[in-house]
């Protein structure tokens, strides 16, 4: 069998590309204006041993989350088989030395976008490069968050056909019944008939190809009717991803929660010192130029009720909670109880998840994307208040696939993927001005001048030898000045043709490498490339991709 050449990579600056929260990119180029907000530097190899060594020595059942984390990839496993790789990374989490890089994702219709692969990739390659560094195991963990109630955000996946951007949706409920906005966690809905929809339009989308019929099964049979939506896209990550050992973790686990029953009592009884942490890391953060991602909530869990996921507030004036939107008030005493005896009623927020996250894990490190990296720097207060360590926040790899069609482009006009994200139309016009080496109303305006000199100039001769040939001198004037008028319109054509060609190719660039203004990362489904270029490109990208995420990283494919 033929080697296969990897890709090639070419590196631009994150601030280039005008894509990202400046609290992200200072933090990727490691300033320490940023830093100073997060619980150490995330490239720093001393950083990364004193992390180790304090997760791995913090207070924690790790056989109770190794047995559950054996139930959570057997059920997303075919044959309920959990692979080699993935029983020795689980196992190892047993050992009080090991300790853990982590990822999540919010569930996405057939994977989501790019980034969740770029994650996950990221992941992988600095879970195997700490094990190296710090000689002790290091497992990649895939947190699978299904309990966001928000259905309409994870509800589409985007593709290319035919240098056009094509979007594939499951429809919901929701159209029909706007009322209904809270679905409960969407997770655990059940995906129903229409997703065979949604798989024969992406049939249709995809071009015939080698690798098409392994990539339609695996879909099919990962986004099953009556799969809920969780379990479809956590079968179809450890299907993109088999053979690396990446550990698939359900938060979602009545026996994870018991376990953290402490952190959200903590929450429901001491919920004001987590806001006064949040607030006084948002008033600093905004002091300093930067913006705030999150805003404090009364608290930072929600109830999982038959009628939605709803959050928990404080109710000032009768003490107790309120369930906003229903207006039903909780005792403490009665909402105490109900986490005692059903912890997996409640659902933590976006504040309590990353600590949930690491009362459960031996977090080392946190590969965390430009919202999570933005939202981190307010947390540092509450991690001090739940009496966690908190991670080092590693920023994932920020990643553009140029394929030799949209290269040739780029080539041509001397651009880059950052030159894409500006004013495409100002960019046309500067390439236009660039790629023109004359001016056709000069060059042609100086010519009929000469020919007309030339003609006044031959008048006088002609004159004296036959006055009567005065008149077939100014025809031939008037024809030349015909011709040349001729010729100068074919030349505009010609001219008009070839911008018309620029801005033709621009515009195809533009919509694969930044489709409706934002990053392809941000928008692409990742099986448009697996289904044109093969499967095995996810290996090939964890060979050139870096750890180093300081930059934008463009790939050549």
């Amino acid at each position: 069998m033929p080697t296969r050449t990897l890709p090639s990579v070419q590196r631009i600056s994150l601030s280039s590309l005008n894509a990202f929260p400046d609290l992200f990119v200072d933090v990727a180029e490691r300033r320490e204006s940023a830093l100073r907000f997060y619980d150490g530097d995330w490239k720093d190899p001393a950083a990364r041993k004193a992390k180790a060594d304090r997760v791995a020595a913090q207070p924690a059942d790790r056989d109770v989350l190794a047995d559950a984390l054996m139930d959570h990839n057997a059920e997303w496993s075919e044959a309920g088989e959990v692979s080699d790789a993935v029983r020795k990374n689980i196992d190892r989490l047993r050992d009080p030395e090991s300790v853990a890089v982590v990822t999540g994702q919010q569930v996405g219709l057939l994977s989501g976008p790019l980034y969740t692969i770029y994650k996950t990739i990221t992941t992988l390659q600095l879970a195997e490069e700490m094990a190296a560094d710090l000689d002790r195991p290091v497992v990649p963990v895939f947190w699978v968050e299904g309990e966001d109630h928000d259905f309409e955000e994870i509800a589409h996946a985007s593709f290319f056909h035919r240098n056009e951007l094509v979007d594939v949706d499951y429809p919901t409920e929701l159209e029909a019944s706007p009322d209904a906005e809270n679905v409960g966690p969407v997770g655990r809905l059940p995906l129903d008939g229409r997703i065979d929809t949604v798989l024969g339009e992406l049939d249709e989308i995809l071009p015939p190809s080698d690798f098409k019929p392994e990539i339609m099964s695996a879909l099919r049979q990962a986004y099953a009717q009556g799969t809920c939506i969780e379990d479809a896209f956590a079968r179809l990550i450890r299907h993109l991803f088999r053979g690396t050992g990446l550990v698939l973790m359900n938060p979602d686990d009545p026996k994870l929660k018991a376990l953290v029953r402490p952190l959200f009592r903590r929450d429901l009884t001491d919920s004001q010192s987590a806001v006064d942490a949040i607030q006084e890391a948002s008033a600093d953060l905004k002091s300093s130029g930067y913006h705030a991602q999150v805003h404090a909530a009364p608290t930072n869990l929600f109830l999982l009720e038959k009628d939605g996921r709803l959050p928990i507030d404080v109710d000032e004036d009768r003490g107790g909670f309120t369930l906003r939107g229903t207006g039903r008030h909780v005792s403490e005493e009665e909402m105490l109880d109900r986490l005692e005896t059903a912890p997996e009623d409640f659902s933590p927020n976006v504040v309590l998840r990353p600590l949930m996250q690491d009362a459960l894990l031996p977090t080392a490190a946190y590969v965390a994307g430009p919202g999570e990296v933005s939202y981190f720097a307010q947390y540092r207060g509450v991690y001090e208040w739940a009496e966690l360590t908190m991670p080092l926040i590693h920023p994932r790899a920020s990643v553009s696939l140029v394929e030799s069609k949209v290269q040739s482009v780029l080539d041509a006009f001397d651009l880059s993927v950052s030159d894409l994200t500006g004013d495409v139309e100002q960019l046309f016009q500067e390439i236009v001005v660039r790629q023109m080496d004359v001016d056709v109303d000069a060059v042609f305006g100086e010519a009929l001048a000469q020919i007309h000199g030339a003609i006044n100039d031959l008048k006088p001769a002609v004159e004296d030898v036959d006055r009567t040939l005065v008149k077939s001198a100014e025809a031939a004037r008037a024809a030349i000045a015909q011709e040349m008028s001729d010729l100068k319109q074919r030349v505009v054509r010609a001219e008009k043709r070839q911008h018309d060609e620029v801005r033709a190719k621009l515009s195809k660039a533009r919509v694969n490498l930044v489709p409706e203004g934002g990053l392809q990362e941000r928008r692409i489904n990742v099986h448009y490339f697996l289904n044109k270029y093969s499967p095995d490109l996810l290996d090939d990208l964890r060979s050139v991709l870096s750890t180093d995420t300081s930059s934008h990283q463009v790939v050549m494919l």
